[in-house]
């Protein structure tokens, strides 16, 4: 069976990746789940620095791609976000 890109993230509410090996059973699940879809588990910390994300994400091509909220779970503190592109 094939599986679907999904592109899955633990980040920090500034956008620093967190290391998934590090978050709960139930979240590192939700990250692993197959589909089309951009999932992430936002961790309520602050990492601070020049390597977070300050500036929009923007494509090679300078194009906003646009993606909706379109389920939320959470794990304890931790909140799971499945996006889809509109």
């Amino acid at each position: 069976m094939k599986r679907s890109a999904v592109i899955a993230l633990a980040l920090t509410w500034d956008g620093a990746r967190w290391p998934m090996h590090s978050l709960p059973p139930k979240a590192r699940a939700f990250l692993a789940a197959a589909g089309k879809d951009l999932r992430i588990c936002w961790l309520p910390r602050l990492k601070g620095g020049n390597d977070v994300l300050s500036q929009p994400f923007q494509t090679p091509t300078g194009r906003r791609i646009q993606y909706k909220a379109v389920r939320t779970t959470p794990f304890g503190d931790i909140l799971g976000v499945v996006y889809r592109r509109e």
